[in-house]
């Protein structure tokens, strides 16, 4: 079943690219609309699609998750691989729903992802056989980098953003992120946001902007 999903079409009326929204944790996609709303005045040609992750998360009446968190004693380790790997599939077969519906090659889709929706996005792009044109992982940490090596399909470029502040993430850890990225041959430009903490900037954003214009740019 695919995933449900909120749609803000292209502003020219004509869709030359998509960019897919992932949410994060204790969220839903609609939590995201304004972020596209902001993107797309600079992606006039760009319909944004934003889905709802499929498993209610605990705790949080009316959110959503990807996959379960262990810190939270929401499960164990090996179960919350589990379900970001069923997760990875559910938007694996979204996004290839979404571009056969545009008509649109992977080159032309990019992901972006906030903190869980990031994870989510480390754990898809890479694994893809078609690249996709790039990913904005913001505030998000990959999971299973020790299998990434072997499991690498395509290698579209990364924009990490973190906050300085974070204290869900340290900058140590995405820093180790960018170079398991770059290990394998994929470009990772970090970004540090000073006196951010789990979230993004709005020079984050603008960050976010001229990266996804540059990638869907040369992909078009």
């Amino acid at each position: 079943m695919t995933l449900t999903h909120h749609i803000l079409p292209a502003r020219s009326g004509q869709t030359r690219s998509l960019v897919v929204l992932l949410h994060g944790f204790g969220s839903q996609g609609q939590d995201m609309l304004g972020l596209a709303r902001t993107l797309s005045m600079a992606l006039p040609d760009t319909t944004f699609l934003v889905p709802d992750a499929p498993d209610a998360a605990p705790g949080r009446p009316g959110g959503c998750m990807w996959y379960t968190i262990p810190e939270l004693g929401l499960s164990t380790a090996a179960e919350a691989d589990l379900r970001l790997q069923a997760s990875a599939r559910k938007l694996d077969t979204f996004l290839d729903d979404q571009l056969a519906a545009h008509g649109l090659p992977a080159a032309a889709m990019a992901l972006l992802g906030i903190s869980q929706g990031a994870g989510l996005a480390y754990e898809v792009a890479p694994r893809r056989r078609d690249q996709l044109a790039g990913v904005v992982a913001i505030s998000g940490r990959m999971k299973r980098k020790g299998t990434l090596a072997a499991e690498v399909g395509s290698k579209p470029p990364f924009l990490i953003l973190n906050g300085a502040k974070d204290n869900l993430l340290s900058t140590d850890e995405t820093a180790q992120t960018a170079t398991a990225l770059s290990q394998v041959g994929i470009p990772a430009m970090r970004i540090i946001m000073a006196g951010v903490g789990h979230g993004i900037s709005d020079d984050g954003i603008g960050a976010a902007r001229d990266f996804l214009k540059s990638v869907l740019h040369a992909a078009t």
